[in-house]
């Protein structure tokens, strides 16, 4: 399995457990996760390919971010389901409209979860995209320009 890969899965686990307990708490804070898991998976992927160049160091760490940040939008939804549940068993307030309730028909429960977990994607993409703007970033910036092989100083 390639370094980017492999970085890629595993910053991406890491912060999808972290990204579990941050969209719970406060939803719109998890593309902050996967803008630094993005930018750990490059930087590290980066760092245990050795690319010759820093374009080389961008792709690789595009690709480790945009791994992690795929991961992590499941982090998002998956928090962001936990919350709402809890507000609607708990009787938490809400910040607006009302939770269905347990004398509420089944559809209005369906359509709460569902919007929820579509609000909850849709800050997930936003994260994994910066997830991997920010594993180019990093990986350009971990990778050193090497000289060609074949050349010649004078």
């Amino acid at each position: 399995m390639q370094p980017r890969t492999r970085m890629g899965l595993i910053v991406g686990a890491i912060g999808l457990v972290l990204n579990i307990c941050v969209a719970g708490f406060i939803g719109f804070c998890g593309p902050l996760v996967s803008l630094i898991a993005g930018g750990a998976a490059g930087f590290f992927a980066a760092q245990q390919e050795k690319l010759a160049t820093k374009g080389d160091g961008a792709r690789a760490g595009a690709t480790a971010g945009a791994i992690a940040g795929g991961l992590i939008i499941l982090g998002q939804i998956i928090g962001a389901l936990g919350a709402l549940a809890y507000v609607q068993f708990s009787g938490a307030p809400v910040l607006f409209g009302t939770a269905p309730d347990a004398s509420s028909p089944a559809s209005f429960s369906l359509i709460y979860y569902l919007t929820g977990a579509g609000t909850a994607f849709c800050f997930g993409l936003v994260g994994a995209l910066l997830a991997a703007g920010a594993g180019a970033g990093a990986g350009y910036l971990a990778t050193q320009d090497q000289p060609p092989a074949n050349s010649t100083t004078v």
